[in-house]
């Protein structure tokens, strides 16, 4: 009999953690996913206690795009330009986003790099 390797025992923890805490997304065709949704924008500890403390001091470019972290196997279910909505109140950066690339951690989860999804309402000529 074939033990699991370790990629396969740390994807089967990781599911399990997930499915408890993680954050809810919905494809477009309506099916969920799980993940970790991580906004360095939206980020307590960047606003300081006053919201404008440390803000202030960092460079914006610095700080990195939205990501959501899931599991290599559901990373196959969204390639470059996916849209996805992540489950949550605006302003904790729930929203629609559109997958720029992905970030294989080497630990079974990829990290999906984002960017907010604006519909075009007209063309611009």
């Amino acid at each position: 009999m074939r033990r699991p390797s370790f990629r396969e025992r740390m994807a089967v923890m990781s599911a399990r953690i997930l499915d408890r805490v993680g954050d809810r997304a919905t494809l477009e065709d309506g099916s969920p996913i799980m993940g970790t949704f991580e906004n360095p924008f939206l980020d307590p500890q960047v606003r300081g206690r006053n919201g404008k403390a440390l803000a202030s001091q960092i460079d914006a470019a610095e700080l990195g795009e939205p990501r959501f972290s899931v599991l290599a196997e559901d990373a196959k279910r969204l390639p470059r330009d996916s849209v996805l909505t992540i489950e949550l109140p605006a302003a904790e950066g729930g929203g629609r986003y559109r997958v720029v690339r992905p970030e294989p951690a080497g630990d079974g989860m990829v990290a999906l790099v984002l960017e907010e999804d604006h519909e075009r309402t007209a063309d611009i000529w």
